[in-house]
């Protein structure tokens, strides 16, 4: 195998933003509804691990970008599989809080690209062994505003809807095992034409630290708002959806639960955008899902729908007559049992996905793309007034900074800028924001125009 440091393929990142970095064994996996990350696990580890997956070599190429929470300089062990295979293995040293990115598109290119003649693009599964806590990493797509979380263990159930695999667009699955044995999963799919089970998508094997793609198109063709449940019956599995939307791609973090309950905060309702949220039932009785729009001093009407049993269907928040074209609105989404739900931003011809965040009670905030952010927000999902504490770490230094008694009402969804003073200052630096219980929902978006389209998942504390 070939090492990193005989190629050009580390590069200092300028940003980072959210990721996941520690991990425990596969020989006992939970499923909660989010996946721990590197935020949720003590600096003094002996070891942690991290699992990303979804780059591809194409002209959507990107990066894993690592970020070192710690005091003390971590060594990282990669290694990297591609879809058609191939191996590649290297070392990253990361400073106190220092960062690196290691450009996947590099690996398919002289002098690591094999003699065997391989399709142009192909996916990659990277897997990452550190020594020590504390080192968190995020998948960011070359044009920077597509982002995912590298988590930090496997997963035995995993949800998304929105997929749409019309004209122009596709939709895949990137599954990536990072475990020494075979998995096997059954993938299931929902359409508004109801349940299916394709049999292609059923005991799909994923082999031992190996890389498969599931095309959704292969079974579901030309339709649009394909939701995925993927059950995985023997192992666990690092999985992230990619969404192709006429050029638009989209890493979609999927969810590890159903929920009655759902925040989508920062929804663009600004002209010539269009958002949706997008539903799933895969209940055996109809959904009713109703969804409360907060919009500056404007009372919004609470928009909802009933989706018939193992379908899906949409609550259009853009453009809608009765939600005024204000810049970026807060949802809450309520349903009578538990459904998949996501947003889907675009321009009308464009999707991008994004899976709603589960509350946390800590997320880590790093400018990971260097595109910076057109919006940025903390929403307490409770009933109570939180106290907050956020760490700055300086760009550049090993300088961080605290700050306690930070204050956010319940219900209340509050800028960035308007908790932390310092952060459009210093729009390089690192925030950790913390809480004691798990009631945050953080949002950012990355600039666009129309404003809005790009909703980038942050890293969590579980």
């Amino acid at each position: 195998m070939n090492s990193f440091r005989r190629v050009p393929l580390l590069a200092l990142l300028v940003a980072a933003l959210v990721a996941t970095g520690l991990a425990a064994t596969y020989h006992h996996v939970k499923n909660p509804s989010a996946l721990p990350s590197g935020l949720s696990v003590s600096v003094n580890a002996e070891s942690t691990a991290l699992y990303c997956t979804g780059i591809t070599s194409g002209p959507s190429a990107g990066s894993v970008s690592f970020y070192n929470t710690a005091l003390t300089p971590r060594h990282l062990s990669v290694s990297v599989v591609s879809s058609q295979g191939q191996l590649w293995s290297g070392n990253v040293e990361l400073a106190a809080h220092g960062s690196q990115s290691l450009v996947l598109g590099n690996l398919d290119k002289p002098p690591l690209r094999p003699k065997a003649k391989v399709p142009y693009v192909v996916t990659y599964g990277v897997g990452v062994e550190i020594s020590g806590g504390g080192v968190v990493a995020e998948e960011v797509a070359s044009h920077g505003d597509a982002e995912v979380p590298c988590a930090s263990a496997g997963t035995t159930r995993w949800y998304a809807t929105g997929f749409d695999t019309t004209v122009g667009s596709s939709g895949e699955i990137s599954v990536y095992n990072p475990t020494g044995t075979p998995a096997v999963m059954n993938v299931s799919v929902y359409t508004a034409a109801g349940f299916s089970a394709p049999e292609a998508f059923q005991g799909l094997s994923v082999p031992a630290h190996a890389e498969l793609d599931v095309n959704l198109a292969q079974e579901i063709v030309n339709t649009s708002n394909i939701a995925v449940g993927v059950k995985v019956l023997r192992g666990a599995l690092e999985i992230v959806g990619v969404q192709d939307s006429n050029g638009a791609l989209s890493f979609d973090q999927g969810l590890h639960s159903k929920s009655k309950t759902a925040w989508f905060p920062n929804v663009t309702t600004v002209q010539s955008a269009t958002a949706q949220i997008r539903i799933a039932n895969p209940n055996n009785r109809p959904a009713t899902v109703k969804v409360d729009v907060g919009l500056g001093t404007y009372k919004v009407p609470q928009q909802s729908t009933t989706i018939s049993p193992y379908s899906t269907g949409t609550i259009t928040i853009t453009p809608n007559s009765a939600i005024p074209a204000d810049g970026y609105a807060n949802l809450t989404l309520h349903s009578n049992v538990p459904v998949v739900t996501g947003l889907a931003t675009g321009t009308g011809t464009t999707v991008a996905l994004t899976s709603p965040q589960a509350p946390s009670s800590a997320y880590l905030v790093r400018n990971f793309s260097g595109l910076g952010f057109d919006a940025a927000t903390v929403t307490n999902t409770s009933t109570h007034s939180a106290e907050l504490t956020i760490t700055s770490y300086e760009s550049s230094k090993t300088n961080v900074s605290t700050m306690t008694g930070v204050k956010i009402a319940g219900g209340a969804t509050e800028s960035l800028s308007t908790l932390v003073p310092t952060f459009m200052k210093e729009p390089d630096d690192t925030y950790v924001i913390a809480t004691a219980k798990p009631v945050l929902v953080l949002s950012l978006t990355v600039p666009s125009r129309p404003r809005g389209l790009y909703v980038v998942s942050t890293l969590d504390g579980g």
